[in-house]
């Protein structure tokens, strides 16, 4: 079979040196085999060392001559020599290679000294197991920065499509499409009220007593959550519900609360932490589940490490 270009023992049809990288028909693989065969004298024991059929190795570096315009190899009976032309080439491509490995180190380097982990958070960073999770993660990989961002549900999901988030912990609500889903902790949702309210005397209440009280919330996406769940819970019994959203944060919610009158839910950060004239009390089957969205196939180990931690500490709780 003929080839489709001339080849000679010098150089015929040399590159230009503008010659754009996209247009080469050789790769690294190409001129690792050449560099391997050219250290051992031979094809044979070159496909030895780089565990491949001498065939291979012949058919690439015969790929490579055909490419250049000339003879790398000079064949005969004991094994192979480099021409004059391919001494060079060798010279050339290795220099070459040493480049690119301190690229790849350098590129390493780099991306460890800036390794980073952006994760978005439906509500306070203080939220059911989360505090956990991190504390976990920061101990075992302390080099890795751990950026926050806390929005609305939407935004956090739409953040992780584009790649602007990593991860986001969101409450289980809707589908998330083409995302991955890893699922976290269970939590009760409390009723916070006033220390006078009559409702503090029960040790759990139900949604049955609930749907003629005046419940206030923030008017931050949080807010908007609270309010949409609070309003489903209430037409389940067939009733309505007054919810009004106020322009403040939930810090600045529950003294609002503790005043009486109002009510309002909250998850276990708040339940936990000891608020002045503020009770919480459990809702009877009332459970957030939250789960981990990100890309089905998430590319950082740093990630992957991230949720398998965050799934072990969540069955480990709720186990």
């Amino acid at each position: 079979m003929r080839e489709s270009r001339l080849i000679s023992d010098s150089v015929v049809a040399p590159m230009s040196a503008t010659q754009d990288l996209g247009q080469l028909r050789i790769g690294l693989r190409h001129i690792r085999y050449v560099v391997v065969a050219s250290e051992c004298g031979s094809f044979r024991r070159a496909a030895q060392i780089l565990g491949v059929e001498q065939s291979a190795i012949s058919r690439r570096i015969r790929e490579v001559e055909i490419e250049v315009g000339a003879r790398i190899f000079r064949r005969h009976t004991g094994g192979v020599e480099l021409t004059s032309f391919g001494r060079t080439f060798v010279h050339e491509v290795s220099a070459g290679a040493r480049q690119i490995r301190s690229a790849i180190e350098q590129a390493r380097a780099e991306a460890d000294r800036r390794r980073e982990l952006r994760i978005g958070v439906f509500g306070p960073i203080t939220i059911g197991e989360l505090p956990k999770i991190i504390g976990a993660f920061r101990r075992e990989r302390p080099d890795v920065r751990l950026l926050f961002r806390e929005a609305g549900m939407r935004e956090l999901i739409q953040a992780v499509r584009r790649g602007q988030l990593d991860v986001s912990i969101v409450p289980d609500r809707e589908p998330k499409g083409d995302c991955g889903l890893t699922p976290l902790w269970e939590e009760p949702v409390f009723l916070a009220m006033s220390e006078d309210d009559p409702l503090s005397e029960t040790s759990m209440v139900e949604w049955a007593d609930l749907h003629d009280r005046h419940f206030v919330v923030t008017n931050l996406p949080t807010g908007d959550f609270a309010r949409d769940y609070l309003k489903r819970q209430i037409a389940a019994l067939g009733r309505d519900l007054r919810v009004e959203q106020l322009p403040v944060t939930r810090e600045s919610l529950m003294p609002i609360i503790a005043q009486g009158g109002v009510l309002t839910i909250a998850g276990s950060a708040h339940a936990r932490s000891k608020l002045d004239g503020v009770t919480f009390r459990p809702i009877k089957d009332a459970i957030l589940r939250y789960v981990a969205v990100h890309n089905k196939q998430p590319s950082k180990a740093d990630i992957r490490r991230l949720l398998t931690l965050a799934r072990s500490l969540s069955s480990a709780d709720t186990g």
